[in-house]
């Protein structure tokens, strides 16, 4: 019996594991004294309590010990790890479970808040939106309750790090996300906030195309889209087309305005441009292409 336990592989990292939980176990009390100095001199997360990670979970049964050792970043690593499993088995609950529990024991990982909310808004609200064995009905609201899930990690990782732009950058692509459940005020937000954190530049294009969708919000939009064209790397044809559009929609006053010329370098340019643009599936306005368009193509008298 002792011999094939010693010649089984998965037999040594189980007693390696082991090793590892006693002596955790056996250095704990001094552990526990300089954890209380690092809670008390803020320089570390307060404790995870056992009980939330157990919970008649099997694995979080086992885990307990690991964290008893001291060993948090090797249970969360455990606990991502099945994440994985369960994504790839599709058993979304126990995927939001095993998240729960890695970003409890280590919130200080900021890619696992990320993580743990594109598998909830994106892959679980995907996933229950296009199962046919659920009614319509049914597939809508559980694509909804994953993609709030998915907002509440992001939120919840934000609480623990209110500095982090990436958290915001992150919040505001899934807000924005035109497949699921788009809410273009909070993606608004949430870029800007992320820009103020010190994202790229590039994100304030993306504050303003979601003020451009939002009405009630055109002169806001307009005025950061005037910011934007004075830097000639954010002159993409959508920016220039969503001006043209917002001069119109706001009645911006003739020494204000910026010609076809101004914005796209000729009237043929602004034509072409504005064609494509006009036919946009991205929920983006259109007022006064048309109009132009005709214009142009009317014959002179």
């Amino acid at each position: 019996m002792t011999g094939r336990i010693l010649h089984n592989p998965f037999s040594y990292k189980f007693i390696g594991l082991i090793l590892l939980a006693l002596g955790g176990l056996m250095l704990l009390p001094m552990a526990r004294s300089v954890q209380r100095i690092e809670e008390r001199e803020r320089l570390r997360m307060p404790t995870v309590p056992i009980s939330l990670i157990k919970g008649g979970d099997a694995l979080g049964e086992q885990l307990s010990f690991f964290l008893l050792g001291g060993l948090s970043s090797l249970a969360s690593e455990i606990l991502v790890l099945d994440a994985t499993t369960a994504w790839m088995q599709r058993d979304w609950p126990r995927a939001e479970r095993r998240w729960q529990m890695a970003t409890t024991v280590n919130p200080q990982r900021t890619n696992y808040w990320i993580n743990a909310a594109r598998d909830m808004a994106v892959n679980a609200a995907s996933h229950a939106l296009n199962n046919k064995e659920l009614s319509p009905i049914d597939q809508v609201r559980l694509s909804r309750d994953y993609f709030n899930r998915g907002v509440q990690f992001l939120q919840q990782g934000i609480a623990h790090h209110p500095n982090s732009a990436l958290l915001f950058m992150n919040l505001g692509d899934t807000y924005a996300d035109l497949n699921r459940f788009p809410n273009f005020t909070a993606a608004a937000a949430a870029y800007h906030t992320a820009v103020r954190l010190g994202a790229s530049a590039l994100y304030s294009r993306q504050e303003f195309y979601n003020l451009c969708r939002i009405r009630g919000h055109e002169q806001e939009a307009w005025k950061l889209g005037r910011q934007l064209f004075n830097s000639p790397s954010q002159r993409v044809p959508s920016l220039l087309c969503l001006l043209f559009v917002l001069q119109h929609k706001i009645n911006v006053p003739p020494e204000e305005k910026l010609s076809p010329e101004q914005l796209f370098g000729s009237e043929a340019k602004a034509r072409r441009e504005l064609a494509r643009f006009c036919h946009n599936t991205l929920r983006f306005p259109v007022t006064g292409i048309r109009h132009f368009l005709a214009a142009a193509s009317a014959p002179e008298s």
